[in-house]
């Protein structure tokens, strides 16, 4: 005597049950990443509103990093990643890295943020620039080729702005 003997139709109805108990786990994921994407492709982070507009598109997002990438370089990208304060400045990590590898280091020319430059000589050239606004735990990276650095121009400013407004953003999410 078989216990299990269910008509084609039990099967179905199970199969469909089955699937929507999957599908109501897995839009609930779905909806957290949703909800931090407006109309507009405008990512909210970190209290910070970014709005990559037509140059650049949200590749990642989750509660410690940020990444875009551009929309003309496809291996350019800009992260942002929240990182503890422990001292280190952008200058001395890079330094560090070029110390390591074979790349030239050159401090980044912008009064608002601490960063610096290791540019990469190769056949494909490489720009790795690392930058951290001032009483901020929020560090950007971009990484890519060097005239791609322009497309995030726009990105970079809105950013610093929004950090002037608010001094302190809130780093736990």
């Amino acid at each position: 005597m078989t216990i299990f003997q269910f008509s084609l139709r039990q099967y179905l109805l199970l199969g469909i049950g089955l699937s929507l108990i999957l599908l109501s786990v897995s839009l609930s994921w779905i909806g957290t990443f949703s909800e931090a994407v407006f109309e507009d492709h405008s990512v909210a982070w970190h209290q910070l509103t970014i709005s990559p507009g037509e140059t650049a598109y949200v590749s990642s997002l989750n509660d410690s990093t940020l990444v875009l990438r551009s929309s003309s370089h496809f291996d350019a990208r800009l992260t942002l990643f929240t990182r503890e304060n422990d001292g280190a400045r952008p200058g001395d990590l890079v330094r560090d890295l070029c110390g390591r590898d074979s790349c030239t280091y050159v401090p980044l020319d912008d009064v608002r943020l601490n960063g610096a430059i290791a540019d990469y000589a190769s056949t494909a050239p490489l720009r790795f620039v690392l930058m951290h606004p001032a009483n901020s735990g929020i560090w950007l990276e971009y990484k890519g080729p060097p005239q791609g650095f322009s497309a995030f121009d726009s990105i970079i400013d809105a950013i610093m702005s929004q950090l002037y407004e608010q001094p302190t953003p809130d780093l736990s999410g």
